[in-house]
């Protein structure tokens, strides 16, 4: 943990006005706290901010740090004025002050005004503005909470529950019944926990997955998750403050959804934007299914939409299997049926991009000569050029109701295939 003061000459300036808004205070302490900011710093920067001093303290009243600071047992917080303050703040809201000014004492005399510092399940304790507090002061405190936590993450280990929730993954990944080796990505050698799981056979699998919130023998999807940032550090924090056990794998992780999977995607997406920055994470969802024996296919359908969402980084930030059209289908079908399909209907421009771009842009646009040449950044003669050699090659007017259709799905099952085999 670092000391005040200690960072001082890597600490990221705060590219705002003398007063800013609670979002970009909290942005800013972000940034110093995945820099390697421990709590002392963190806390000298509210207070510098504030005008108030603070403390942070553990549910107990342990005090953990101090913005002046100074530490030992003198200065702890009562512990029953903590839980009243905590419990108050848990009835407002995770991250919110109380509803009703809620003092704290410590054992020094000095009184502080509890903030809850927690998110969903993990909790750490509270942080303390010395009073009187205002409005403002207070706000900015609840913006504080982010940082504070990012660091007490670090210094963390894994809880076996979620190493324990991994192993379920992986194993749900590999399909019962199936060879450890055959796993989605390439995974490693099978672990001893998981050769276990696979022994005991389906019933333990249920048991196991249902200690940490997941019910096999009813619908659930497989989530797959991207990070295409390049602060793994950040990525590995975001992940631990999701509130679901999940099996993370460098950039990639996954977990499953049960209910509304569209909008459980969507609430992934988000949370995860909130704390790496927005447009940095991508989110798929496999199939619904039911039973452990099926989880493997859903597990199959959301790593090929994670790399085809992988390779149009600018379209889309998810893509939920009720959301991906042809692909629906095309997962289904085995990869030397869909060869063979594109081969047939693409076979003479397969390898001209050029052209496979004008007549995928040709397709979504019904044909509309003046939307080509915007999309691609091409004179609309250029345009005319090339839809008349893809007619030529193929044999086919690209505009022909049935010849849409197909020529569609053919370019749809390349796209699926070229995202399959980038790995």
């Amino acid at each position: 943990m670092s000391r005040p003061g200690e960072l001082a000459a890597a600490r990221p300036r705060l590219a705002v006005a003398a007063a800013p808004s609670p979002a970009a205070f909290a942005q800013w302490l972000a940034e110093l706290a995945f820099g390697g900011a421990g709590w002392p710093e963190l806390l000298a920067a509210v207070a510098e901010r504030t005008g108030a001093a603070c403390r942070l303290v553990a549910e107990t009243g342990e005090l953990l740090a101090a913005s002046d600071g100074r530490g030992g047992p003198r200065r702890d917080a009562v512990p029953d004025d903590v839980r009243r303050a905590l419990a108050a703040g848990r009835a407002g809201g995770a991250g919110s002050p109380a509803a009703v000014p809620v003092p704290v004492r410590c054992a020094d005399g000095w009184t502080g005004r509890a903030v809850a510092v927690g998110a969903g399940p993990r909790r750490l304790g509270a942080l303390l503005l010395a009073e009187p507090v205002s409005a403002g002061q207070l706000a900015l405190a609840v913006a504080a909470t982010t940082a504070l936590l990012i660091e007490a993450v670090r210094h963390e280990s894994p809880p076996p529950a979620v190493r324990d929730a991994a192993t379920v993954l992986r194993v749900l990944r590999d399909g019962l019944g199936e060879s450890p080796a055959s796993t989605v990505g390439g995974a490693g050698p099978v672990r001893a926990g998981e050769a276990a799981l696979l022994r005991a056979g389906e019933a333990e699998l249920l048991r196991a997955a249902a200690a940490h919130g997941w019910r096999l023998d009813q619908p659930h999807a497989v989530a797959g998750m991207a990070y295409t940032g390049e602060q793994p550090r950040r990525w590995a924090s975001a992940l631990s403050w999701l509130d679901r056990p999940m099996l993370a794998e460098g950039r990639r992780a996954w977990t499953l959804l049960h209910g509304d999977v569209e909008r459980e995607v969507t609430r992934l997406r988000v949370r995860l934007d909130q704390i790496v920055g927005a447009g940095q994470v991508r989110v798929v969802a496999g199939a619904l299914v039911t039973g452990p024996a099926r989880t493997a296919a859903s597990f199959r359908d959301a790593d090929r939409l994670l790399r085809l969402l992988l390779r149009a980084p600018d379209e889309r930030p998810e893509l939920p299997f009720g959301q991906a059209g042809l692909a629906q289908v095309l997962l289904a079908v085995p990869d030397e049926r869909l060869r063979w399909f594109v081969h047939r209907h693409l076979g003479p421009i397969a390898h001209r991009d050029d052209l496979l771009r004008t007549l995928d842009c040709w397709l979504a646009t019904g044909g509309s000569r003046q939307a080509v040449s915007e999309r691609l950044h091409l004179h609309r003669n250029s345009v005319g050029y090339r839809v008349g050699l893809i007619k030529r090659l193929l044999g086919v007017d690209p505009l022909d109701p049935q010849t849409v259709a197909v020529l569609r799905t053919a370019l749809a099952a390349r796209e699926l295939l070229a995202a399959s085999e980038a790995g």
